[in-house]
């Protein structure tokens, strides 16, 4: 479909709001002032909407009423909805290793429907039991046998472990072979756990400041402060960091969000659903029997918080596209640059979905 849209459009670190994009053959040919755009196929003016790259989320476990192991296909389309044009359905480590593989399988087959998934994130089995038990009363797949069945057909692309977690080291290695972006996360890994497994190829933290802890608790000295997972995987270098920013800040204060972009860097962070089945009031975090089970939020809703957090436009096009696009090695995305496949969303002030465009 050739065509070409005009608003208020984010390229780069420029806002456009007389802005145009113009698309051949699903490639942005254009994007930048209106005045000078070519026109190409079908016109649509959307006044001041906001226009700028498709969502990409690497963290969801479900969509709606369905977890993304139950029905894959229903979770795309709820996600695809609200922006998402290329997400990672992840898997928890709840399940046994044989039904991982039908659920994989099952998400495989619909990648051939859905060609907004990318593939599956796996988070865990190998975890730290304080901060999500493995299964089996913490039994992992002992045995790299195991977890080489999951790796068989290339549809899982993103893996989360607890460094500090047996059998990890291993695990790593094969990744990095495969080319599986490999994340750390649900940790009370030490500094020195963490900077081993990132000199071995650790690309991502999983949820930044959710489901961690410290190596050495209580503190050695009362009154001081151990060095945490989170303060372990800050001062390391090369690594990308999700966040998930839900309204109120229950997931992630709007401080310490500050405290990590100040740190680390806008480019650096990544903005995540975590998205969860559960509880059906109207805020964006979700409940599990009382307790605190990832979130509802969409990425529409992701890109609205994180600029009610006093963050930029541009700024959140990195947050919710550019960076996870730059992880995930997917350099045809994550931006409407000229030359880049054109995924794009349509927004109103209020950052409701007015419009998806998938390439």
């Amino acid at each position: 479909m050739d065509y070409t849209v005009f608003g208020t459009v984010i390229v780069g670190d420029e806002i456009f709001t007389d802005g145009a994009v113009a698309v051949e053959n699903g490639t942005v040919v254009y994007s930048g002032r209106r005045d000078g755009c070519p026109i190409v196929g079908e016109v649509t003016d959307y006044g001041d909407a906001l226009i700028v790259p498709g969502f990409i989320d690497i963290h969801c476990h479900a969509g709606g009423k369905y977890w993304c192991y139950e029905d894959p296909v229903a979770v795309s389309r709820h996600h695809f909805a609200h922006g998402t044009t290329t997400m990672c359905e992840t898997l928890y480590r709840d399940m046994s290793i044989d039904d991982t593989v039908d659920a994989i399988g099952r998400i495989r087959d619909a990648m051939k429907e859905c060609k907004n998934i990318l593939g599956v994130h796996l988070e865990g089995p190998y975890l730290n039991p304080k901060y999500g038990a493995s299964v089996q009363d913490g039994e992992v797949f002992a045995d790299p046998s195991d977890y080489m069945r999951l790796f068989e057909d290339g549809t899982v692309v993103h893996v989360s472990f607890a460094p500090e977690v047996k059998g990890t080291d291993e695990l790593l290695q094969v990744l990095c072979e495969k080319g599986i972006v490999p994340a750390i996360g649900h940790s009370m890994a030490s500094y020195e756990d963490v900077a081993r497994v990132v000199a071995g190829g650790v690309k991502n933290v999983t949820h930044l400041f959710d489901a961690t802890g410290a190596a050495i608790s209580p503190t050695r000295w009362d009154g001081t402060i151990e060095v945490d997972f989170n303060a372990a995987v800050l001062l390391c270098d090369g690594l990308t960091y999700e966040i998930i920013c839900d309204e109120k800040g229950v997931h992630v204060r709007p401080e310490m969000l500050r405290l990590a972009a100040k740190t680390v860097g806008i480019d650096s962070l990544i903005g995540i659903t975590d998205a969860c089945t559960g509880t059906s009031d109207d805020t964006d975090i979700n409940f599990l029997n009382g307790e605190l089970n990832g979130s509802k939020l969409t990425m529409n809703k992701v890109f609205k918080n994180f600029v009610s957090y006093g963050f930029s436009l541009c700024d959140a096009v990195k947050f919710t596209s550019t960076n996870a696009a730059r992880l995930m090695g997917l350099h045809s995305l994550g931006s409407l640059e000229a030359g880049k496949r054109a995924d794009i969303v349509v927004m109103d002030k209020g950052y409701d979905i007015i419009k998806v465009y998938k390439a």
